[in-house]
């Protein structure tokens, strides 16, 4: 008999150490204390000696030149042209040259960037002197722009008019075109919506000029019903640019029958200057105009945000100081990029992009740039590292548009940051 209690006993004890594999965690047992708070701050003061610099980018070294006509602003692209071959060898192995006459010539423009509210637009073609370089401002070249025009032609007209694609005119200009009674050639490239634009001038148009080498200068206006704003590619565009070709005879001193032949020529300058030109920078921030303008943000983290928080959002706040001039229906980007090391104006940036908003010419509103992945890199890095960023305008020099914002000199409208953060979870021991 006690035996049989013995073994009831051991066969309970066993019965109560026996796990349940299937049955759920019993909380809080087996769950960490806490709970997960979302948290949202504006930090207004963590911004500080933030500040502008001017000219990084000249208008002659940007890929497009604004060519405009706004209330307050006028804007005109010019570019100087390369010299020209004034004697040619009739043949390969002949040691002696002939002198070349011109026939004519045709200049190619690429509106890269269009006016979809202008009507009736025109583009106006001056002749400049030869003087005219980067260093020419808007006073030195508008008495030219009031002088007579070399040739005009309506955009607007052009885009009416029918398409010729036949074969002949395929393999002559390798795509379908609009042309008018004199002669302009409208392209518009299917790649990216480009307008290549074809003057066809004649001897007085492009007086080939032995002594200057045939160089020539032009400033282009654009004109509409409307207030009106467009770019033109330059060289810097690569494919863009301005371009003339140059159609020529010449006669080889074994023959009565001339010869005839073409070739092209870029410009050795071309750039764009404007009224009023770009006031110098003030207490605010300045991002864009020509020479371009950055902003250098830097930002102040405090310590509890390296220390004990996980970045769900991060938010760039700026508040523009006054409307941008231009076209309603322009706009443009204002693009941050990280700071790598703080050298003030030349400090280097970071290839990559960390936020971007686009700016619509005339508006107030307030500007949000998101920056969540710049700051989470910040929050994770140690206190030492650059807290920095710079905003530039993207394209940067393509137009007189700029944008300033308040800094953290006027008290009630500075820069701030907008954080929304979750506290480190609290993982305790079950």
């Amino acid at each position: 008999m006690r035996r049989f209690a013995v073994g009831l006993l051991v066969v309970a004890g066993g019965a109560g150490c026996t796990e349940q594999i299937i049955a759920p965690g019993d909380c809080p047992d087996f769950c960490p204390g806490g709970q997960i708070v979302l948290l949202d701050s504006v930090f207004s003061t963590i911004i500080e000696r933030d500040s502008s610099f001017r000219g990084y980018v000249q208008a002659y070294q940007s890929d497009a030149a604004t060519a405009a006509e706004v209330p307050g602003v006028q804007s005109r692209p010019f570019f100087k042209l390369d010299a020209m071959i004034t004697r040619v060898r009739p043949n390969g192995a002949d040691t002696t040259t002939v002198p070349i006459f011109a026939d004519s010539a045709r200049l190619r423009l690429a509106i890269v960037r269009k006016d979809t509210s202008a009507t009736n637009l025109r583009l106006q073609l001056y002749a400049l002197p030869l003087t005219a370089d980067s260093l020419s401002t808007f006073a030195e070249l508008d008495p030219y722009f009031s002088g007579p025009i070399v040739d005009s032609v309506n955009v607007s007209d052009l885009l009416t008019r029918p398409l010729i694609g036949d074969t002949a005119t395929i393999r002559a200009w390798g795509d379908s075109i609009r042309t008018d009674s004199a002669g302009h050639v409208l392209i518009v490239s299917r790649v990216d919506g480009v307008f290549f634009l074809y003057f066809s001038l004649d001897t007085l148009q492009a007086p080939f000029s032995v002594p200057d080498s045939g160089r020539l200068a032009y400033g282009v206006r654009v004109v509409a019903d409307t207030a009106v704003s467009i770019g033109l590619g330059t060289n810097e565009s690569v494919s863009n640019g301005p371009v003339i070709e140059w159609f020529y005879h010449y006669t080889p001193p074994d023959s009565v029958n001339a010869k005839r032949d073409s070739t092209l020529r870029a410009p050795t300058i071309d750039s764009f200057v404007f009224d009023p030109p770009s006031q110098p920078l003030d207490s605010n921030l300045t991002v864009g105009g020509v020479p371009s303008a950055r902003a250098l943000i830097r930002v102040d983290l405090p310590a509890f945000l390296h220390d004990s928080i996980d970045v769900v959002r991060a938010t760039l706040v700026l508040v523009p100081v006054a409307p941008v001039p231009g076209v309603a229906s322009d706009s443009f980007r204002v693009l941050g990029r990280p700071v790598l090391s703080d050298l003030g104006a030349k400090s280097p940036l970071g290839l990559d992009a960390t936020g971007s908003a686009v700016i619509h010419v005339g508006t107030t509103d307030t500007v949000r740039i998101e920056i969540t992945d710049l700051v989470r890199t910040w929050v994770l890095l140690d206190t030492l590292s650059t807290t920095a960023l710079v905003l530039g305008q993207q394209p940067e020099a393509t137009s007189f548009t700029e944008i300033r914002f308040y800094s953290s000199r006027a008290p009630a409208f500075r820069p701030a940051l907008h954080l929304t953060y979750v506290k480190r979870f609290p993982f305790g021991r079950p």
